[in-house]
């Protein structure tokens, strides 16, 4: 593994770890938060099952976010944790972010500049789940066997002909 995957990863994992860490151990503020959007999100059809005890929601989606941080982290699948982190990332960010339910114009900033920095981390948390470590895809893996296969039929039906030829020659 590459020098900066050894320290981009557990630099992005840093985050999530603590996020999920304290969400686990002190779930209130994050409940607080939920409960701030919880009625603009049975209007887009959350189900109410999902709010009905928020406190466990909030903790396990910390102890979610901060093994998968950790796996991250510890390069330990990393490309799954990555992806985890980013599909907790999404909600995470619209439930700490609602802009949508209005206030003053600098709080609309604030919430508009953590939408972005959410996104972002999406972002980063993709590219780190789609990193190969420089090997290549199945994809390319099984095209290029079959383009080595074909080449290598060739070569043989080739060398079969030339050794007909070369018989023919001699008799």
């Amino acid at each position: 593994m590459s020098i900066s995957r050894r320290l981009a990863r557990p630099l992005l994992a840093s985050s999530f770890v603590a996020t999920g860490v304290d969400a686990l151990l002190h779930p209130d503020s994050h409940v607080e938060k939920f409960r701030k959007v919880e009625p603009a999100l049975e209007k887009v059809g959350v189900p109410p099952a999902i709010a009905s005890d928020t406190r466990m929601l909030v903790r396990a989606s910390g102890a979610v976010t901060a093994v998968a941080g950790l796996m991250l982290a510890t390069n330990r699948k990393p490309r799954t944790a990555a992806l985890t982190l980013a599909a907790m990332t999404v909600p995470v960010t619209l439930v700490n972010n609602p802009v949508w339910t209005g206030g003053g114009r600098e709080r609309k900033k604030e919430m508009r500049r953590g939408l972005l920095t959410g996104a972002s981390l999406v972002g980063g948390l993709l590219i780190a789940g789609l990193d190969r470590d420089g090997r290549p895809s199945l994809a390319w893996r099984a095209t290029n066997s079959r383009e080595h296969k074909a080449a290598l039929r060739e070569v043989k039906a080739a060398a079969k002909e030339s050794k007909a030829d070369l018989k023919a020659k001699l008799s």
